[in-house]
């Protein structure tokens, strides 16, 4: 009993008191607050509580056990916290809360955090803005936060971030200083952002590949030296970004870690070939708008990812042939020409995921796949035709012109997004005014009925700012506009999730439903809308400084399409639907987010 009367909550404790107080053999004078207790009345309650209340609550050790926990849970507890402003508020718990937030082993330094604090100080003078301006307040920031970690002796720090938005020469000796100090304490993860530019650039110190502890490396923006000496044993995450590199220096880097699971580039120039020998770790490869990059050759038998981001116009020769475990392959502006692409397809058997983006070399091709569960077809401007043979396919997304994946059965897919905008004047105009549009249309409609609308999915239209959702549709009637957008969303989303979503994402000008007679979701709607809170406390959890969509809808009208006189495509077309199915549609009026903000 003394064990679990440790766990009782106050509450708990007054019920219990008051059982204790009806049961025979138990005599207690009982006041006449008590009978309040019958009424509901909480502060009459707590007057009433009686003398074993009282004597229990002495019993009661009123202990703090989440600061009982070991150090370093209490640092993986404060890791979760979405910002370091929260981070740093449990500071004020308790002594020991203070403590640990001090040696808090993510230190992160982001400049951007301090631009704020200028406009606050308008009161003083010009020189000592411009002082703000040139980092003093982010410097002695710093300088602070290093010092009482240093203070705290057999510390580790196990990630050091530094982001800045201002760097000059004066910055090299502190930021040299910043990063030797993290270095002794046996730093795992090291971020760097320094603006990169053409003179002056923040040269990355030696030290930083001697220390063998790290076990992942972000530098975007500094300049990196030539180093033979690499002692990086322990490295398994590298990401270079906006800064000159060569064959030797990634060469040279690349010898030297062993353990190396993940490697990206980012913006880099200076390379024009990346050779990977066979490395039993590496598991991904991502290279981002690598310019002046004319060849790839990835001799990693384990690789699992590869994202390739190509610069318009430029070719550059892609093998992977050896690489046999890939299941996700991404390739956006990759000059693959037919042949090449299935050449190096037949060779991913286990490949889960693939995305092809703007990929214009590609005409037609074969996509067959047992393992296959995502598909991406993204702006390939010259394809005309994909057979597609995935029996497994879960997720499908298509971005284009034309419609080359008719041969795609849709059976076992679980969600679509399929997204038509002409990529030529021409190919608008003609749809429009021409009568070519109409087939085109029946082939579509015919592969939307062909998902098994039976297990929940649901069907949303959109064209600019008008949406309609369609739910358990017996046939698919589509607005005949050629700039439509069409989601079918999986079954495991709610109606209220999904309304939500399209509210906060696209503030529509019209919202309708689009159902059968017994359908719920008109009233959802009506309910989602016109019921919404007049003063909502929806935000609670938000991003600080971000609102959801209660606050910018400022007016919702329903719409009588038989009496309304809008012209547009769109409403004609909810006109001519009006037979087959039963519509609700409702006019949205949004406030401008600039308006919202000063409320």
């Amino acid at each position: 009993m003394k064990e679990r009367e440790k766990y009782i909550t106050v509450n708990e404790r007054i019920e219990f008191a008051d059982q204790m107080s009806r049961e025979p053999g138990v005599k207690t004078k009982r006041k006449r607050e008590d009978l309040n207790i019958i009424n509901g009345s909480s502060k009459s309650r707590r007057k009433g509580i009686s003398k074993e209340t009282k004597i229990m609550e002495q019993k009661v050790d009123r202990v703090d056990y989440i600061s009982q926990l070991p150090e370093h849970i209490i640092h993986h507890i404060i890791s979760f916290l979405r910002c370091k402003k929260d981070a740093a508020r449990t500071s004020i718990l308790s002594k020991r809360w203070r403590d640990m937030w001090v040696s808090f082993s993510n230190l992160v330094f982001d400049q951007r955090k301090f631009h704020g604090q200028v406009r606050r100080l308008e009161t003083l003078s010009e020189e000592q803005i411009q002082k703000i301006k040139n980092v003093e307040m982010f410097r002695n920031y710093v300088d602070n936060t290093l010092q009482r970690h240093v203070e705290l002796k057999d510390r580790s720090i196990q990630k050091f971030v530094l982001h800045m938005t201002h760097y000059n020469s004066e910055l090299t000796t502190c930021m040299d200083k910043w990063i030797d100090l993290a270095l002794k304490y046996n730093i795992k993860e090291l971020e760097l952002h320094v603006p990169g530019y053409l003179h002056g650039c923040y040269r990355l110190p030696q030290c930083v590949f001697a220390a063998n502890t790290i076990t992942a490396l972000r530098v975007y923006g500094c300049k990196l030296r030539p180093c033979n000496n690499l002692k990086l044993s322990n490295l398994q995450k590298v990401c270079l970004g906006k800064l000159y590199v060569n064959e030797w220096m990634i060469e040279n880097l690349i010898r030297s870690c062993p353990l190396l699971e993940d490697f990206r580039l980012i913006y880099p120039i200076g390379l024009k070939t990346f050779k990977v020998p066979n490395l039993p770790k590496l598991k991904r490869v991502d290279l981002h708008t690598c310019s002046g990059l004319r060849e790839v050759n990835l001799q990693a038998s384990n690789l699992e990812t590869f994202w390739y981001l190509g610069k318009k116009y430029l070719p550059c020769k892609i093998e992977l042939s050896t690489c046999n475990t890939l299941k996700n392959l991404t390739l956006e502006d990759a000059k693959l020409k037919d042949e090449l692409f299935q050449k190096h397809l037949s060779c991913f058997l286990v490949l889960e995921k693939l995305v092809l983006s703007k990929c214009n070399a590609l005409e037609n091709i074969i996509i067959s796949s047992f393992k296959l569960k995502t598909l991406i077809l993204r702006e390939c401007k010259q394809l005309e035709e994909a057979d597609i043979d995935t029996p497994n396919l879960l997720s499908f997304e298509y971005k284009g012109d034309k419609m080359p994946f008719s041969s795609l059965n849709p059976t076992s897919l679980k969600e679509a997004k399929l997204y038509f905008k002409p990529s030529r004047p021409e190919v608008n105009t003609r749809f429009h005014k021409g009568d070519d549009h109409t087939p085109w249309f029946a082939k579509l409609q015919a592969f939307l009925e062909r998902f098994d609308y039976s297990r929940g999915l649901k069907l949303m239209a959109r064209s600019n700012k008008n949406i309609v959702v369609y739910e358990k549709p017996k046939g698919i009637f589509l607005p005949r506009v050629y700039d439509l957008k069409l989601d079918v969303v999986k079954s495991s989303v709610a109606l209220e999730d999904l309304l939500d979503d399209i509210l906060r994402t696209w503030h529509p000008e019209t919202l309708s439903s689009l159902s059968i007679s017994r359908s719920n979701l008109p009233k959802l709607v009506r309910k989602r809308l016109i019921g919404r809170e007049k003063e909502p406390s929806c935000c609670t959890y938000n991003i600080p400084g971000t609102k959801c969509w209660r606050h910018f809808l400022e007016y919702v009208k329903t719409e009588n399409l038989v009496n309304n006189k809008d012209t547009s495509e769109w409403i004609a077309w909810l006109r001519s639907s009006r037979s087959m199915f039963k519509i609700n549609c409702f006019k949205l009026t949004w406030k401008s987010r600039k308006h919202v903000s000063q409320e």
